[in-house]
């Protein structure tokens, strides 16, 4: 197996994309991904985390032996020999086929579609990865300047606030980033869900899916929060099976500090306040989450801070392990969402100096 091979899907890989059965593992689920008929080998190596570049050819070759994806020469080659057929059959075909050909036409536009859709998920991931290091370091760097204050070290003062500049800037750029990702999936979303493509079945499908979702007794809760502005409604009736609905009393604990796990929790309804180190840090309400870090970091840290409810909060409580096994636009959708909100606090706490050095309880970053 040569670094400079370049690989593609089959239709068996391009099942398992969209579906995954329990005989795929996350680091499969991500080679697989990235096999777009165009980069090398060499070229994926230098797109995976270290801990998956030892194992990635020993991955690759069980896709292979499994069919999952296959060479782009050989593809090329059953591809060249299809297309000769093709031609030979459409050189028999009377001059009456022209609806034949049209609909050939149609076909070839949603192939391409499908291809470039997958180029653009492909792209966000890494999008995603980039911002969740981005992420850390900023939240490192904010702890920092956070302790220094806390110290009365007012001569160092001038160049925290070089620092908050420089982050806000970067910021901005990654916001901008996340925008013309955001503004190419639509794209490719209105392609996909136009009405010169999609069949009468696939239709009634939408309108099934519709009045399902307006019948579910969380769905009008849900619809109005920001964190579900970009969900169909079949894939916020999946978020509502794998989510797990949960109503906590004042004074309760949702997260203490020092604990460990993974799940992130969405509220509902209801405010809760954040504490850290004994200190009031924040306070969240209907429409924020907190705890997501486990899920953008990719690892099980220790919670920073203790979550504890103001008043009766309902919230939705999600294992990432469930998002990791649910449908592609579905996973794309709760790491834009988490993403966005991300964002959002970030810029919310980058405010200037002489706000830091007050008792600020803005500083939501996550917990």
């Amino acid at each position: 197996m040569s670094m400079n091979n370049i690989y593609v899907r089959t239709e068996y890989g391009d099942a398992l994309l969209e579906e995954p059965n329990n005989r795929i593992s996350g680091d499969e689920m991500l080679l697989i991904a990235l096999v777009d008929g165009q980069t090398s080998l060499e070229g994926i190596t230098r797109k995976v985390p270290p801990s998956v570049r030892g194992k990635l050819v020993g991955i690759f070759a069980r896709l292979l032996s499994e069919s999952i994806i296959k060479d782009a020469g050989e593809a090329l080659a059953a591809t060249t020999s299809e297309d000769v057929h093709q031609e030979e059959k459409a050189a028999g075909q009377s001059a009456g086929d022209g609806s034949q050909k049209e609909l050939e036409k149609i076909l070839v536009k949603l192939d391409a579609n499908k291809v470039r859709q997958q180029e653009i998920e492909v792209g966000f991931e890494q999008l995603k990865m980039r911002i969740a290091a981005y992420v850390d370091t900023t939240l490192a760097r904010f702890t920092k300047m956070q302790n220094v204050i806390q110290d009365n070290d007012t001569d160092l003062n001038a160049n925290l606030s070089g620092d908050l500049d420089e982050a806000q800037v970067d910021l901005q750029a990654v916001e901008k980033a996340m925008a013309e990702q955001q503004s190419a999936i639509d794209r490719t979303l209105r392609l996909r869900v136009s009405p010169q493509s999609l069949d009468q079945r696939e239709k009634e499908k939408l309108e099934k899916d519709a009045k399902v979702a307006s019948s579910h007794p969380h769905y009008k809760k849900l619809r109005g929060l920001e964190f579900f502005r970009g969900f169909a409604n079949a894939e916020l009736l999946r978020f509502l099976e794998i989510a797990e609905w949960q109503i906590v009393e004042p004074g309760e604990a949702v997260l203490k500090e020092g604990d460990v796990g993974m799940p992130f929790f969405i509220i509902v309804s209801g405010s809760v306040s954040i504490h850290k180190g004994g200190h009031k840090m924040a306070t969240l309400d209907r429409g924020d989450f907190f705890g997501e870090f486990a899920y953008l970091s990719g690892e099980e840290p220790f919670r920073t801070a203790r979550v504890e409810a103001d008043s009766t909060c309902e919230f939705l409580k999600i294992n990432p392990l469930d998002i990791e096994f649910s449908p592609v636009q579905l996973r794309l959708n709760v790491v834009e969402a988490l993403l966005r909100g991300q964002v959002r606090r970030t810029l919310v706490s980058s405010k200037p100096m002489s706000s830091l050095t007050e008792n600020d309880d803005s500083d939501n970053q996550g917990y």
